[in-house]
């Protein structure tokens, strides 16, 4: 359920247009998109805002819940605070597609975030 959630997070940033292609989320050119890349391009979408509906810069597990999924919020919250920051929320997205677990994504496992309908528009 979560890389399904995932997926429908990422579909709506890539309304914006904000993930076009591999390539254009590689802007360093070394075949691999670091988490700063994709941070980047995340952050410009503003999504995680759109979430915190109470301006603090923080996600409580009520927001979280308002997201109308059955993630479990225990473990997006890594330091165990009771708030996903942006930084968890990110690398809960980013790490799921990061299956060799190296702090980027290659082109495969783009691919994989590709087929699992992420960058459908």
């Amino acid at each position: 359920m979560r890389k399904e959630l995932i997926t429908g997070i990422l579909i709506a940033l890539t309304s914006t247009g904000a993930f076009a292609s591999f390539t254009s989320q590689d802007s360093d050119g070394n075949g691999k998109i670091s988490r700063d890349e994709f941070y980047g391009s995340a952050a410009d979408v503003g999504t995680y805002s759109d979430w915190d509906l109470n301006d603090d810069g923080l996600l409580d597990e009520n927001e979280f819940g308002e997201l109308d999924v059955d993630w479990d919020y225990d473990t997006w919250d890594a330091n165990d605070d009771d708030y996903v920051d942006s930084g968890e929320f990110y690398d809960g997205i980013y790490d799921t597609y990061d299956v060799n677990d190296d702090g980027e994504w290659d082109d495969s496992e783009w691919d994989d975030a590709d087929e699992d309908g992420v960058f459908d528009m």
